[in-house]
């Protein structure tokens, strides 16, 4: 298996790589998703999920949770 191979077998796995937002920069996402409308819900009674597409990124934001932890998520590698 190639490097390049076993690369693309973990993140069908794990999924894209994620980063959770803090500070200042969760405080200027956050006003964009306020603007936002989001793309796709989900809600299974205790806790609610959203996700964005703001700027060609995906943020993922759950309720529920203290705080509402935005998640912003690579979809390709070179964004990192």
């Amino acid at each position: 298996m190639t490097p390049e191979q076993a690369q693309a077998f973990i993140r069908s796995i794990i999924g894209p790589p994620k980063r959770l937002l803090e500070g200042k920069e969760r405080e200027q996402t956050w006003l964009l998703i306020l603007m936002s409308t989001p793309v796709r819900e989900s809600n299974n009674q205790r806790f609610w999920y959203e996700e964005y597409l703001i700027g060609g990124r995906r943020y993922d934001v759950t309720y529920g949770v203290e705080d509402y932890p935005i998640i912003e998520v690579y979809e390709d590698e070179t964004d990192m």
